[in-house]
């Protein structure tokens, strides 16, 4: 990542989803998502989020909605411009870099970017995290005036001691 200061991670709503995710089959990222809010706790990274994962985490029922959000207190909240916000998504939806029916990942992407987050941390693998939509946000990114945003998982930005 960059040397001198720990990455500024921005969580994604999948992320948060994966913390309390019960299915045997995804142990191991459940494992790696548990990890990075223990580093981020510890301040070993430093997370951010956007009022729109706030939205999308209120509307889960109860009790798991109090569960989700409790995983906020160490997370610091993007001020980004909705006016923004909205234009750079359309921008992601536009190029076809995000399927039209995703603009909510359109926007944390829009999001992570206007906030200067060097990776948007997510485990949605079809329309985020892969590398083909990584190129792709990068070159609409330098054309709309940004800086380029790495996408990775969660067991790909955790730090381990040598």
């Amino acid at each position: 990542m960059t040397g001198g200061r720990n990455p500024l991670l921005y969580l994604e709503t999948s992320v948060f989803g994966f913390y309390l995710d019960a299915e045997s089959r995804n142990a191991s990222r459940r494992e790696a998502v548990a990890a990075l809010f223990d580093q981020i706790r510890l301040g070993i990274l430093n997370a951010t989020t956007s009022p729109r994962t706030v939205l999308e985490l209120n509307q889960a029922v109860e009790p798991l909605r109090a569960r989700l959000l409790s995983l906020l207190a160490d997370v610091t909240l993007l001020n980004a411009g909705d006016t923004e916000t909205e234009r750079l998504a359309a921008a992601y939806l536009r190029e076809g870099v995000i399927p039209e029916k995703e603009m909510e990942d359109a926007r944390h992407v829009a999001y992570a970017t206007i906030g200067r987050a060097d990776v948007l941390a997510s485990l949605n693998l079809r329309h985020l995290a892969n590398e083909w939509t990584e190129q792709r946000i990068g070159t609409v990114n330098s054309c709309e005036g940004y800086q380029p945003l790495r996408i990775r998982m969660p067991e790909e930005v955790l730090r381990y001691e040598d």
